[in-house]
């Protein structure tokens, strides 16, 4: 993950940050919401997760705030 950031902000494609906070971040939101959907919590879906951990990346990184389409 912090390859990929580092990479990212040496291309300038994303906004210079902290990257070992921003991977730290983006792994928790992912574990987090990883296990709610594996346990199948009727209030989560990968919809919604994709959403939540993006809205995180995106304003951190400088990206949009649309989850990309593959």
């Amino acid at each position: 993950m912090a390859d990929a950031v580092r990479r990212g902000i040496a291309s300038g494609e994303f906004t210079p940050v902290d990257v070992d906070d921003l991977s730290t971040l983006i792994l928790s939101l992912s574990d987090g919401y990883g296990i709610r959907l594996m346990l199948r919590d009727p209030t989560v879906t990968l919809d919604k997760a994709l959403t939540a951990i993006w809205r995180q990346v995106s304003a951190a990184l400088g990206l949009p705030d649309e989850v990309p389409a593959e």
